[in-house]
């Protein structure tokens, strides 16, 4: 009977980490997808992580530095399939949108955008119709 119980319970803990595994954003395998979405010219700058914990989370956000009169381009690639359920949107240091990745009701893969004050920027990534949450963007410049 006691080695019964032993088998149940390890058993039962088999299956609650196998199900604690899926769970897990592999956000390393997208940002090798983004980095080869980034344009040719534009040096990688740096990746981020996209991980909604399973829809816990419904934002993430970044602070970054950006440098007048760069441009900047951001890539996006997620688990739904490229950047489809993905959002993501630029802030200025006052909160205004500069741009997005979301527009007409369209997902796109990223953005670009051309710095014209430097200073810190918000980059805020959000989920939408997503069945994942999960993903990674990466983040380029050229001057």
């Amino acid at each position: 009977m006691k080695h019964l119980f032993v088998l149940f319970c390890a058993l039962f803990l088999v299956a609650f980490a196998s199900q604690n595994a899926q769970a897990q954003c592999n956000a390393e395998l997208y940002t090798n997808l983004a980095l080869r979405q980034l344009a040719p010219g534009y040096t990688f700058v740096k990746s981020y992580r996209i991980d909604g914990k399973d829809g816990q989370r419904k934002k993430i956000e970044y602070t970054c530095v950006f440098s007048k009169d760069t441009n900047y381009m951001l890539r996006m690639a997620g688990k739904d399939g490229g950047a489809r359920g993905l959002v993501a949107t630029l802030y200025d240091a006052k909160r205004a949108q500069l741009t997005s990745s979301y527009y007409n009701n369209k997902f796109y893969d990223g953005w670009t955008y051309k710095c014209n004050a430097t200073g810190i920027y918000y980059l805020s990534f959000t989920f939408q119709d997503s069945q994942s949450y999960c993903g990674a963007a990466v983040l380029g410049f050229r001057r």
